[in-house]
């Protein structure tokens, strides 16, 4: 989903029901861990941060980006309709699974309609001729992990509006370690200092964080769904096999889902 411009790894984490956990996680890399370092505790500063949740899901993220990005980049080129189904079935699936816990009052349907609408509009905007300089690089890094961890917002799809997506994903496919170095760094601030954000958001106001990320990532069906006119979703205008096949994928999307969310439960008991 990383790869991908319109689906969110943070949406993918939030569905699977491990999102807030990766926020903690990721949190832990606070003043704390820093000061256990530099007093050379090392048992301690191993102990602080869960690398039993976050090293599995790093080399899972780094494999499937190293080893994606010319499959991605492919299906996207060949059948972009039939991937683009795929996905967002997955997106409505999600979003119905999740609606199902948000209570039916005023002020988080007011947060849901104005997630959607801020998505909705950067779905809508236009891509950017931006410079590929060290600063540049950084802050696309930057932005981009921020949207990644929030649920609706590629970080992909960010890097597009930025002019960054085709530049950074060349130089992942050809090692180019300056740049991928750069853009890691950037990633590594704005994750650290995003995630503390949302982290705050879900502990204080958890209903409105909740609706706000449902209405996030319905916005972000503009860009995600498979059939568009002028930037704008729309229904097929015909009923051949290749409508019929997109179809099947975006029922194979919310199938696929569902499995997993009905596998979770028997996962965590398994676990505990």
């Amino acid at each position: 989903a990383d790869v991908v411009p319109g689906v969110s790894g943070g949406t993918i984490a939030y569905m699977s029901g491990i999102y807030e956990t990766l926020l903690d996680s990721i949190r832990a890399f606070d003043a704390g861990f820093i000061r256990l370092l530099l007093d050379r505790r090392w048992k301690e500063a191993l102990q602080h941060v869960r690398w039993g949740f976050l090293l599995p899901l790093a080399c899972g993220v780094l494999v499937s980006i190293f080893s994606l990005a010319r499959v991605i980049l492919w299906l996207l080129a060949g059948w972009p309709d039939i991937l683009w189904g795929f996905f967002s079935g997955l997106i409505l699936a999600s979003i119905a699974a999740m609606a199902r816990k948000l209570p039916l009052r005023a002020s988080p349907m007011l947060f849901l309609l104005a997630g959607a609408a801020a998505a909705w509009s950067i779905a809508g905007m236009g891509s950017l001729q931006a410079a590929h300089g060290p600063a540049h690089i950084f802050a696309a890094g930057f932005i981009a992990l921020c949207a990644m961890i929030l649920p609706g917002i590629s970080g992909s799809f960010m890097l597009v509006l930025m002019g960054q997506y085709a530049y950074i994903l060349q130089a992942v496919i050809g090692l180019r370690l300056p740049v991928l170095i750069v853009f890691a760094c950037g990633g590594a601030c704005g994750l650290l200092l995003f995630s503390r954000l949302l982290s705050r958001c879900f502990s204080r106001f958890p209903h409105h964080t909740h609706a706000a990320m449902i209405g996030i990532m319905a916005g972000c069906l503009r860009l995600a769904w498979p059939w568009q006119a002028d930037g704008l979703p729309m229904l097929p205008q015909h009923a051949g096999a290749r409508e019929l096949a997109v179809l099947l994928a975006c029922a194979g999307g919310m199938l696929l889902l569902a499995f997993f969310r009905h596998q979770m439960p028997r996962h965590r008991s398994g676990t505990e």
